[in-house]
């Protein structure tokens, strides 16, 4: 059953973040109360992203300072659900995560279009 654990990565808008297990997540219907995916509170700031990624991949961070940073998914923890996280990147003080994208592992053979490159 390890093998095929799917693992949700939760970021913060003060830069912190973490992968937790799916596994975790309840099925929640019609007049749920919600479920808690991460500690917010002052440390963290407000949630900017959460969605399932693979542990081969990468993330891409971007600040509304014009700051990018992309980090692979195997260096982000993987702690539980309603725990604060930890530091992906380290923000200034009047600087915010605004937007958060998954990059998926290149397959071999596959090459990107590089600029100019057209046909």
């Amino acid at each position: 059953m390890g093998g095929h654990e799917q693992f949700i990565l939760t970021v913060s808008q003060n830069g912190y973040g973490k992968r937790s297990s799916a596994y975790e997540y309840r099925v929640s219907r019609r007049g749920g109360k919600g479920i808690i995916a991460m500690t917010v509170n002052e440390r963290n700031g407000p949630l900017v992203a959460s969605f399932p990624i693979e542990e081969s991949g990468q993330i891409m961070l971007v600040t509304d300072g014009g700051q990018l940073i992309r980090v692979p998914v195997e260096h982000i923890s993987i702690i539980g659900r309603s725990t604060q996280g930890v530091i992906i990147f380290d923000t200034a003080d009047d600087e915010q995560v605004m937007y958060v994208e998954g990059i998926p592992e290149e397959e071999e053979g596959e090459e990107g279009v590089e600029a100019g490159d057209v046909d």
